[in-house]
């Protein structure tokens, strides 16, 4: 009797609660198709989500001169969720909308709008789609999927990080700590703090132990940086560890031409004091 009533009170989606535990419902699977379509689960390559973000972010400066382009992205986005139950098409209706009405705004479209129609488009999908579940809200430490991590560090638009742009993690560390050795930007304070935060999260909720590893000597220049060591010697070495232990994970990294193609190489610079200075331009 006892074991019956643990096994009751411990069971998911029940905590704390007593008497028989109903079945979950079968997840509806037109509602999961959709859901991956726009999330990318589980391998996170190219999801809708992803140009979602990147057109919300360029949509300050490009809006105004073509809202006949933001406004395709709300009717691929519709047409995600068209077979969806209707909850869902609801939410990635007024997801749509936004990119019908807001980027003729330019800078004064709807930022706070478009998080609100992002979350609501994630809460109807966070039951069936890993990705959704973290933008709701964090999970347990070591239970997000390595391939999710893999895709925030190398492919997801920083539009809704500290950095509101449609470049993505790596490109942003770049104008920080950079891809070669140099020197760290003495005015970047909050940057850095933003990034190391964001690594550190990342570190703590990532299950791959390799994956894990890898991200902190990327997460260090930073974090020393922070420490007051404001020489860093790039982020090179560090990445190509970082995506080595993605692709083992199942998440197609970017290759070193691809990474190195959104770097701020001419930002490079010898350390302080060298008089090698390699013949940089």
């Amino acid at each position: 009797m006892l074991s019956g009533c643990t096994a009751t009170a411990d069971a998911p989606g029940r905590s704390g609660t007593t008497g028989p535990v109903e079945a979950s419902a079968t997840p509806d699977p037109a509602l999961g198709a959709a859901c991956a379509e726009f999330w990318g689960d589980p391998d996170y390559t190219d999801p809708l989500s992803r140009v979602v973000l990147d057109r919300a972010a360029t949509a300050a400066d490009v809006g105004p001169s073509d809202p006949s382009f933001y406004a395709l992205t709300g009717d691929d986005i519709e047409a995600a969720f068209a077979q969806a139950p209707a909850v869902a098409r609801t939410s990635a209706g007024v997801l749509a909308d936004w990119f019908r009405t807001e980027p003729e705004q330019g800078a004064e479209a709807d930022r706070a709008g478009f998080r609100a129609a992002w979350e609501g488009v994630a809460g109807t999908c966070q039951d069936v789609s890993a990705a959704a579940g973290w933008v709701v809200a964090p999970g347990a430490d070591g239970t997000k999927p390595a391939t999710l991590v893999c895709a925030d560090v190398f492919d997801t638009p920083g539009t809704l990080t500290r950095f509101g742009n449609a470049n993505v993690l790596t490109s942003n560390m770049f104008k920080l700590v950079g891809l070669e050795p140099r020197q760290v930007p003495a005015d970047r304070t909050e940057d850095l703090q933003a990034t190391a935060d964001l690594l550190a999260a990342e570190i703590a909720a990532v299950d791959d132990g390799a994956v894990r590893a890898a991200l902190e000597p990327v997460r260090a220049p930073f974090q020393q940086a922070l420490d007051g060591d404001t020489w860093s010697e790039g982020l090179r070495g560090p990445l190509t560890e970082l995506a080595a232990a993605c692709d083992a994970a199942g998440y197609s990294s970017p290759e070193t031409g691809e990474i190195i193609d959104g770097a701020d190489i001419g930002a490079t610079a010898a350390r302080p004091g060298d008089t090698d200075h390699g013949g940089q331009a």
